[in-house]
């Protein structure tokens, strides 16, 4: 199999083709801006964020993925109010975590979840891996916030232009087709792997390629921790909820999609 490797400077590894669409979810959300559209100034500010729940207000997972949806829609809106940051928060939480979501997703520096869910200390519990690839190690620290810490909502979330996703599925057409690529500095042979069903699973789907790998490997990877050893009692007793999105560079929504 062909290998594709990316150049030192790792700028393609971040930048990858392909985009998916903006698929904006209808959420609640609080306005981001002022009456004279300037923004908000900082009594504004206080009084916004005082208005905002935190995660830690909900049990539900339903109510804790509308919670971040709300804060997604701040996020993309330009009106995050970063809850739940204060020190008085983070002194208490050194004595023990209780996260209301876990979340999956790539080791891309622009899919930062906590900004992205607009969530604030001790309210996620986060792993990444490059392309969100997941495998029998990683599914050992993804699982551990539900399944050790009681968190309600697992969340798999994939994005638009994913360098690692692109390189797969240039790496895999490649050699299906026999040609080659062009050598790079940066290989990713285990990477290229591991994302093969995904290539697989998204042959036939409509529009963009790579949005649509980005797409199967969320899918593929919300069924597979729905039957993970440590999580699958949980999911069949209802007390997980397992869901997968994918996000928007552009547009800074996230789009629900299992």
């Amino acid at each position: 199999m062909t290998t594709l490797h990316l150049r030192g400077s790792r700028r393609k590894l971040i930048t990858g083709a392909g985009a998916v669409g903006a698929g904006a979810i209808a959420v609640f959300a609080l306005d981001a801006c002022s009456a004279d559209g300037s923004g908000m100034g900082g009594e504004d500010a206080a009084a916004q964020t005082a208005d905002v729940l935190s995660l830690k207000d909900f049990d539900s997972a339903a109510d804790i993925w509308d919670a971040m949806l709300d804060g997604n829609q701040r996020w993309a809106d330009g009106g995050a109010v970063h809850p739940d940051t204060d020190v008085a928060l983070r002194e208490s939480l050194a004595e023990g975590q209780e996260p209301r979501a876990a979340v999956f997703t790539c080791v891309d520096s622009r899919v930062a979840p906590e900004f992205v869910f607009d969530t604030g200390i001790g309210d996620l519990m986060v792993t990444r891996t490059a392309g969100n690839v997941y495998d029998p190690l990683v599914s050992e620290s993804v699982s551990y916030g539900p399944a050790a810490l009681e968190a309600p909502l697992l969340v798999v979330l994939g994005h638009q232009k994913c360098g690692a996703v692109t390189a797969a599925h240039e790496a895999l057409l490649a050699a299906e087709e026999g040609t080659e690529l062009e050598e790079h500095e940066y290989a990713l042979p285990e990477t290229v792997e591991a994302l093969r069903a995904a290539y697989e699973a998204s042959k036939g789907e409509s529009g963009d390629p790579v949005d649509a790998m980005i797409k199967a490997n969320v899918l593929l990877t919300v069924q597979a921790l729905k039957e993970h050893p440590n999580l699958a009692e949980l999911v069949a007793d209802g007390e997980l909820t397992v869901v997968g999105g994918v996000y928007s560079l552009e547009t800074g929504l996230v789009t629900e999609v299992a």
